[in-house]
């Protein structure tokens, strides 16, 4: 993407995946020239498709009222329609903001540091990026190995029954459908239907992931900021009332920070901040809300499956839903403990060496500084490792709780 390359690689490398994920979904960012025609013509039949696919499984959900559909098959079949209608919920949340999040990703663009830095800051700063290259590629690899894997088992399957085992099974699809016409009636309807399952999925998913390392990316380079931002502050040198001007201008000159500088930016990033909730805490209610529900069903549906292929599958979907609930709520963790920790960072400052207009504004800074940025669920609930525990409770609660009930039946 040409309007990245202005910014430095370490800021963009994160975010290029996340573009090049979303824009399988045919959603892109800095395209405000592009011709609406060439923009969204993709649409034209990236959405037909996915609603043709999503009526297909209703019909299917449908057959449980008629007691044509398996309690096991009907446990993974719930989890993977709640996934869609996520997906559905999260692109109404986006996609009209789009120019929030543009404008957002320049704005943290323009205020990325890669010099006049300390070897402290630039340790810092590279464990702070080392670490979500990390969380990326895990989240990345595993969510793709876990949809590959439920989507080609039913295939690999029926091929191992039909060409090594000569038994006569019938044709499995990777999720159970309802069309005007057989889908299994043979090999060359049987293909085509997959194909389509498949694709329709596959946007789904990486559209699922792009959002969820859009909203971790830039809570993470809002974090480093901050890291980077309290070093500043012990690095700020305080000074007396009457030689006030003179010290700062001689501090601006040799480069270093005055304190006028760090409040502007430590007030950049707060504004930050708020847009980056602004933007997300609809779509964290969205997460947390379907996150709980579907992993309660995928653990029902390992439990209920009678195949190890599909217990297998179950406990995979699992693995690969909690980890990114656990990493944006590592890195709300961070963004409030780093924008708190300006409060610690002024005590540590020698502000006692200063004049009564120095220590004014360290105080006014601690006072800012306790209240914390946060990321939140609908601007109520922040988003620390604390929600993730609950979300964890909530999950084994209805999944205790579903079991006892399967069990009694």
């Amino acid at each position: 993407m040409e309007q990245m390359e202005e910014y430095p690689f370490e800021f963009a490398k994160p975010l290029l995946l996340c573009f090049d994920l979303l824009s399988r979904c045919n959603i892109g960012f800095f395209d405000e020239n592009v011709p609406f025609v060439n923009k969204y013509w993709h649409f034209s039949y990236m959405i037909p498709f996915v609603v043709i696919h999503y009526m297909s499984m209703t019909g299917y959900m449908s057959k449980v009222f008629t007691g044509q559909v398996k309690v096991s098959e009907l446990a993974f079949m719930v989890p993977v329609y709640l996934i869609q209608m996520q997906g559905f919920l999260k692109a109404l949340i986006l996609m009209p903001r789009k120019s929030n999040i543009t404008k957002l990703i320049i704005q943290l663009g323009t205020t990325w540091r890669t010099a006049n830095l300390t070897d402290e800051q630039i340790s810092k700063k590279n464990s702070l990026l080392k670490s979500l290259n990390l969380s990326h590629a895990v989240f990345y690899w595993g969510s793709i190995f876990a949809t590959w894997q439920n989507i080609i088992a039913p295939l690999a399957l029926t091929l191992f029954r039909r060409f090594v085992l000569h038994q006569e099974c019938e044709l499995q699809l990777p999720f159970g459908c309802v069309f005007p016409f057989n889908p299994v009636k043979n090999w060359y309807i049987y293909i085509l239907t997959y194909a389509f399952q498949t694709y329709t999925m596959f946007r789904v998913v990486y559209y699922y992931i792009g959002t969820e390392f859009l909203m971790i990316t830039l809570c993470a380079h809002l974090t480093t900021e901050f890291t980077l931002l309290r070093e500043d502050l012990l690095g700020v040198e305080p000074f007396s009332n009457d030689v006030m001007n003179d010290r700062m201008r001689l501090e601006e000159d040799n480069g270093q920070i005055t304190i006028q500088q760090f409040v502007c930016r430590h007030q950049k990033l707060i504004q930050l901040s708020k847009d980056l909730n602004f933007i997300f805490n609809r779509m964290i209610f969205i997460d947390l809300l379907f996150a709980t529900v579907i992993m309660c069903f995928f653990g029902f549906g390992a439990t209920v499956a009678s195949g190890a292929v599909d217990k297998a599958n179950n406990y995979i979907a699992v693995l690969a839903l909690m980890f990114p609930i656990y990493v944006f709520c590592y890195y709300g963790e961070l963004l409030k403990e780093e924008s708190a920790g300006i409060a610690d960072s002024s005590y540590n400052n020698l502000w006692y060496r200063g004049g009564t207009q120095y220590q004014k504004a360290i105080r006014f800074i601690i006072m800012r500084s306790q209240r914390p940025c946060c990321l939140t669920s609908l601007e109520y609930t922040p988003i620390t490792l604390n929600t993730f525990t609950k979300v964890v409770s909530t999950t084994w609660s209805y999944f205790s709780l579903a079991i006892s009930v399967y069990s009694e039946d």
